[in-house]
């Protein structure tokens, strides 16, 4: 007998991507859609396509996917929206089957401006610097969303991760940066976090405002000695830091202002 699927009791006609739904093998790529593709669309879908080769799940081509985004968007009728592309996994029943296809779902809402400012707290858990899924945008995202509702508990707006060795690695939802002196600092991939799209931008660019740059291993202590502190997103681009834990962290608002201004530039979001 065929698989059978059912639902609150229902059985389902049509089938889902159950291999997304069972182990959450899967990918996503959030990003903001401006009145056009966002400039760095071509580096999300690389990001995915790697993904997709290690978790072996089919993912059809580049012009296809943003064909289908730019769809959504017509259809939406939002001119400044939150886009999120899911790659869903489907195939045989066993966790140890390899995928039989991926399906693709987009959503989209109208985007809303994240705070300017925010708190953080460290996370009471270590990510593992070693795991091969740090690397991708999984769908599997228990760790962030535990992370993020403790912080949400204990009146935080953010929680940043250390990695088995006490080291700064990332976000719930963005990578990190601090200012020392003239030098712009951020976690190493070693560390185990995602690299993202607009921590690869600014590593890049900050030498046009006169930082230097270095990336390494680095405890949290650094940071309450730092110019100013910031996370970093596709969605917001960059958000201050202004408390770590008990602490508060220096502004410095012209650096920063720079910092920002050179990012949304970039992204063609001024």
């Amino acid at each position: 007998m065929s698989e059978q699927v059912y639902i609150n009791g229902t059985k389902l006609d049509s089938p889902l991507p159950l291999r997304a739904l069972f182990f959450g093998e899967g990918l996503f790529e959030t990003f903001r859609y401006k009145c056009r593709m966002p400039l760095f669309f071509d580096k999300h879908y690389d990001r995915m396509s790697r993904g997709a080769r290690l978790l072996r799940i089919p993912l059809m081509e580049r012009d296809r996917l943003a064909e289908h985004v730019n769809k959504v968007i017509i259809n939406s009728g939002i001119s400044d929206a939150y886009v999120k592309i899911c790659l869903l996994s489907d195939g045989g029943p066993n966790y140890y089957d390899n995928p039989a296809r991926g399906d693709i779902a987009i959503i989209v809402r109208d985007y809303n401006s994240s705070k300017e400012r925010v708190r953080v707290c460290i996370n009471k858990f270590a990510r593992c610097a070693d795991s091969p899924v740090r690397s991708i945008k999984s769908l599997n995202y228990l760790e962030n969303i535990i992370a993020r509702r403790e912080a949400s508990r204990k009146g935080y707006d953010e929680a940043i991760f250390l990695n088995e060795r006490g080291e700064i690695a990332e976000g719930t939802a963005g990578n990190i940066f601090w200012v020392e002196e003239d030098t712009l600092r951020t976690p190493s991939v070693e560390c185990g976090l995602l690299p993202g799209i607009i921590r690869e931008l600014l590593m890049n660019s900050v030498g046009d405002i006169g930082l230097r740059l270095e990336d390494g291993a680095y405890h949290p202590e650094r940071l309450a000695g730092s110019r100013m502190a910031f996370l970093t997103n596709s969605l917001s681009g960059t958000v201050l830091i202004s408390e770590l834990g008990e602490t508060a962290l220096p502004f410095d608002y012209e650096l920063y202002g720079a910092i920002k201004n050179l990012v949304f530039s970039r992204l063609g979001w001024i």
